[in-house]
């Protein structure tokens, strides 16, 4: 059924949570498994000299990805007890676009991640990533509350 399973993870408890559910299903069905995270990109400052602001910029950039590392070795070491063979990726951008491109990219076949509990509503005002995610991945989403 899936054989390529990608969990997006962000550090939040609710991820951890999407993190073992999908660690277990990629267990039970023999599948491949790939814990992403999205370091989501600052805004620009362009009315700023850039030789003022460009080495802060990729500073707080460069802490932002060693954190999402971090996250990633976390969530990895949790799901050490179901025998994987887990990898890993990271990238800079927008989370949902940069979701749906790995869907794509990979080639998965199904992509878990946590909800962060927005209502219906207010997470159709909202636009929550998970929203966009099920709207525009090109596999199935399950979503872990």
């Amino acid at each position: 059924m899936y054989k390529n399973i990608l969990i997006a993870v962000d550090g939040s408890e609710i991820s951890t949570k999407a993190a073992q559910h999908g660690a277990e299903l990629a267990a039970k069905l023999g599948a491949g498994l790939t814990l992403f995270h999205v370091v989501p990109p600052l805004p620009s400052f362009d009315n700023m000299s850039p030789d003022r602001v460009g080495n802060i910029h990729q500073d707080i950039v460069n802490e932002f990805v060693k954190q999402g590392r971090e996250i990633l070795r976390q969530t990895e070491e949790k799901l050490a007890g179901y025998g994987l063979n887990i990898t890993t990726g990271i990238t800079v951008g927008h989370p949902a676009e940069e979701i749906c491109n790995k869907v794509e990219a990979g080639q998965f076949d199904l992509l878990v991640m946590g909800s962060r509990g927005l209502g219906q509503i207010k997470g159709y005002l909202m636009g929550s990533v998970s929203n966009r995610v099920c709207r525009h991945a090109s596999c199935p989403v399950l979503i872990v509350r």
